[in-house]
């Protein structure tokens, strides 16, 4: 019987490529399920769902986004789940400590150009693109009911990061403990065949397996990728914590982030944050680490790459030489040397950032602030910059031998000041010029 579908092999071949279930037996299990699926010779239901906790998607959510392509690719049905019901939540996968729950208000606002993110890596004429409102805010009480009726709270005090909560007196919510069964019910309503996630995300995908074959369906295959670490190259990455290279950023900035990364972890952005043939990106990490490979011309190269795939081959050179001027250059110049901005007649700073999309929301911008991220720039010099080039509100401002000297900014309601020179975030320098 001729097949209407790629072989087998080679689709198990490319699916299975880079997963990581953290226990080899269980990878072994998946990969017979999902075998058995692509045997079926017909398009599976594929998906792959994130919330909208900020504004935009980062690096890190391109990982499973590229698997969930490499299906679309295959002829099989991709669906973009955006979790407006379950972002009320909040996931608590990676989290050794409760998050902060988010007003509909605000999870509207950050969904607003999800779609259009994602369709930098997925085709969008061939992505089905769902919200779990749709069924999640149909649920009664009793379905509720129901549904925690298939979880007992030791399986949920497996989590490890539940457990250890519980192990340090730390509060573990209630509603903490629904996340899993509402992303589970995900699994359910989109009748799936496979759901793509992170590793991180085992826990709430198995949950899934469990909802659907109490229900009668057939458990999907989870398929899971490894998590991409952030720019201190330790946390995973996220906007949360500041370490993030946005899929929104402009080449500029994702030129300029990339560069920042240990070279350490030069392999895993490689593997998982490019789509390099897998030959090319082994001769790569095997050069580095034999040291015929020079780090600072393979970051480069890495950072083209990843501007490249976002913003084309002219952006990422554009992004290159920009990068080579202000910063390998490591040119001495003065405040003067600022394209300003104009400030209207008694406007605020905050307001101001805004209105030129310096931060795309006053939200971001707390954010920004609350990571000491927004400061005043009193003394340049674009360059390498000094490990105490970072001064408190109140401290004598400039000391000798600094390169660049900054002041932590708190309170951005003031009006701006005329000729002031900020840095916003670790890409971003205005200068303030007043009507």
């Amino acid at each position: 019987m001729t097949r209407s579908m790629a072989p087998v092999d080679e689709q198990m071949d490319v699916l299975m490529r880079g997963v990581d279930y953290g226990d080899e037996g269980l990878r072994r299990q998946m990969e017979r399920e999902l075998r058995a699926l692509v045997e079926q010779d017909r398009p599976l239901r594929v998906y792959f769902g994130i919330d909208p906790t900020a504004t935009s998607l980062t690096l890190g959510h391109t990982v499973p986004l590229r698997k969930l392509r490499q299906f679309q690719e295959l002829g099989h049905h991709a669906i973009f789940l955006i979790g407006d019901y379950t972002a009320l939540i909040g996931d608590p996968s990676d989290k050794n400590k409760l998050r902060p729950l988010l007003s509909t208000e605000d999870i509207k606002a950050n969904e607003q150009t999800y779609f259009e993110q994602a369709a930098s890596v997925l085709d969008p004429r061939r992505t089905e693109l769902r919200h779990n409102s749709e069924w999640l805010g149909k649920l009664s009480f009793p379905d509720i009911i129901s549904l925690m009726s298939k979880f007992t709270v030791a399986e949920m005090l497996r989590r490890d990061n539940f457990r250890k909560r519980f192990a340090d007196s730390d509060a573990v919510f209630l509603h903490e403990f629904l996340y899993a069964l509402m992303q589970g019910y995900d699994a359910y309503a989109l009748e799936c065949d496979v759901q793509v996630g992170g590793t991180e995300q085992l826990f709430n995908l198995m949950a899934g397996r469990k909802i659907q074959d109490a229900a009668g369906q057939k458990p999907h295959v989870p398929v899971t990728m490894p998590i991409l670490v952030g720019l201190d190259g330790k946390a995973r990455m996220s906007k949360s914590a500041g370490n993030h290279i946005g899929v929104s950023d402009s080449p500029d900035e994702q030129y300029g982030k990339t560069m920042s990364l240990p070279d350490d972890v030069l392999g895993d952005f490689f593997t998982l944050a490019t789509n390099l043939p897998t030959a090319e990106v082994g001769h790569i990490i095997a050069g580095l680490k034999d040291g015929t490979r020079d780090p600072m011309h393979t970051k480069k190269y890495l950072a083209r790459t990843i501007v490249s795939e976002f913003w084309g081959e002219a952006a990422a050179q554009a992004a290159e030489e920009h990068f080579e001027r202000r910063v390998q250059g490591a040119a001495r110049r003065t405040i003067d040397d600022f394209a300003p901005v104009r400030a209207e007649p008694g406007e605020r700073l905050d307001d101001l950032l805004v209105r030129i999309r310096a931060v795309p929301s006053k939200r971001e911008l707390r954010n920004l602030i609350t990571q000491r991220a927004v400061r005043r720039v009193l003394n340049v010099w674009l360059g390498q910059r000094s490990s105490t080039g970072v001064v408190e509100e109140g401290e004598e401002a400039l000391r000798p031998g600094e390169q660049m000297v900054l002041v932590e900014i708190r309170d951005l309601s003031a009006p701006a000041e005329d000729g002031a020179l900020y840095e916003i975030g670790k890409r971003r320098t205005i200068k303030i010029v007043r009507s």
